[in-house]
């Protein structure tokens, strides 16, 4: 089950690769055209370059994400480096709920 999920991320992978590289070959065609043009032409071509600018951004995000949630799926990492501060923070609370009782056994006794 878990090769085929790795064989799923890596073609999920790939193929935002490709299509990252398809953007920034349009990117690059933009870009030396944007130099060519000026006046209303020039902004239109700038318009183009934000919006596959946040195409791009869309994509690596998405890539991001989808690897990440594989990371935490498969190692199992975030329960690793919880579960010690886990334990220290209940030995932190039972420690003060035994000192608590401490200093109440000593005020009750300084009172009697």
């Amino acid at each position: 089950m878990q090769q085929t999920n790795d064989k799923k991320l890596q073609a999920l992978s790939q193929r935002i690769d490709d299509n990252h590289g398809e953007l920034q070959k349009k990117l690059d065609a933009l870009y030396q055209e944007r130099e060519k043009c000026s006046g209303p032409q020039r902004e239109e071509i700038e318009e183009q370059i934000r919006a596959l600018r946040n195409q791009e951004i869309r994509l690596l995000k998405s890539k991001k994400a989808a690897w990440m949630a594989h990371w935490l799926r498969t190692d199992g990492e975030v329960e690793i480096v919880e579960h010690p501060y886990r334990k220290l923070g209940a030995t932190l609370m039972i420690l003060c709920a035994i000192a608590l009782a401490a200093l109440g056994v000593y005020a009750w006794k300084i009172n009697s």
